[in-house]
Parts: C-alpha cells; sequence; structure tokens
C-alpha cells in the first residue's frame, strides 16, 4: 500500500527556518502543518525578537526535495493564516566542531552602543577559529544608548586564550567596552551566586 511505502521509505533530514510576526499559536501552528506534512521533529530551537518569530526546525521528511517541502509548507501556513517565511534546505551531515575539541566560553562587551561592535568581536573570533553559538545584545543595559552584547562560543584547544582574551579587549577598550571572557561553567557558577 501507499501508506506502507511512506512509513518504510528512508527519511529524507532538512532543516526548515520560520520568520514573521509573533502571535500566540504560532510555535502550535508550525507544528502541526510540518506533522501533517509527514515531517518528524528532530530539533528546534526558537526567540522572539522585536515582535518577530523566529525559528529552526530539523527535521526528518519523506520529501526528497527541499523546495518540494517548503512549497508544502508554505501552502500550509497560508491554509493556516499564519504569516511566515519559510526557508528549507537539506541539513548539514555533522556540526564543523567534530574533528575539533572546544571549550565553551561568554564573552560579554558593555559599554555605549556604537556601530560595528558585533562585526569588530566577531573578526577576532573568526580569525581564532572561535564558532559562535549564540548572541545577544540587550539595548540600553545600564542607561540610554548603552548596551551589553553576550556571545556564547566554542573555542577550540588549539587557540592561544591569552592572546584570544587580549585581542577581545583591544576591541573593547577601542570603542571604550569592558570585554569579559570566562569559561561557561563558571560564568553560570557566578550568575547563580548572584541571582
Amino acid at each position: 500500500s501507499a501508506g506502507g511505502f511512506f512509513k518504510d521509505s528512508v527519511m529524507q533530514k532538512f532543516t526548515a527556518s520560520f520568520l514573521g510576526r509573533d502571535c500566540p499559536g504560532v510555535v502550535a501552528s508550525v507544528s502541526r502543518i510540518l506533522e501533517e506534512s509527514g515531517c518528524n521533529i528532530e530539533e528546534v530551537t526558537q526567540t522572539i525578537l522585536s515582535g518577530e518569530f523566529a525559528a529552526i526546525f530539523v527535521v526528518a521528511a519523506p520529501e526528497t526535495d527541499a523546495e518540494n517541502l517548503r512549497v508544502k509548507l508554505s501552502a500550509g501556513l497560508e491554509a493556516s493564516k499564519v504569516d511566515l517565511s519559510v526557508l528549507v534546505r537539506p541539513a548539514i551531515k555533522g556540526q564543523w566542531v567534530q574533528n575539533l575539541h572546544c571549550e565553551p566560553f561568554v564573552v560579554t562587551a558593555d559599554g555605549p552602543d556604537k556601530p560595528g561592535l558585533i562585526a569588530a568581536m566577531s573578526r577576532v573570533f573568526a580569525r581564532h577559529d572561535v564558532n559562535i553559538e549564540s548572541l545577544k545584545a540587550i539595548l540600553g543595559e545600564g542607561g540610554t544608548n548603552r548596551a551589553l552584547f553576550v556571545f556564547e562560543v566554542m573555542v577550540p584547544d588549539s587557540v592561544d586564550l591569552g592572546r584570544l582574551r587580549r585581542e577581545l579587549t583591544c576591541e573593547g577598550q577601542s570603542r571604550d567596552l569592558r570585554v569579559s571572557v570566562q569559561h561557561r561553567d563558571i560564568f553560570e557558577a557566578v550568575n547563580r551566586v548572584n541571582s
């Protein structure tokens, strides 16, 4: 039977990204549409930023083509009157860190909000093969025209941590920012104590 064919067929992995106006029930709508499209959700991350909903789902699907799946998901969203844009790509096999041993660090930079900070800090990370896993910018932290930037990064063991700290501090000082680099375990322990 056709049902048996799909049940036994090889599922393909895709990354489906959704972006649009946030509203109550948006996650329920997206997950229902994925289910109705035959997708099994394997991983998901979701956030709200300035009223915009953004989510990335890694799914296993019976579709063999990313564009076909995107069209199917878009039609489901339109039928449900959910205003989201969809991008579907074949899932990447393995993560960049698979051949590297890395340690998690949290880098914070706080001070005056000036253009170019994220680009400058990102260039330092890129020079040292440090991967940014999460980035949060909190404007107004500590007063008007001030900001707090929190980078969660993976630092390969081969990186000279002292040099990385010095370069990040130098970039920060040139922009009147205070920069802190802490192992994630220490950062979390300190913040638990201060909470």
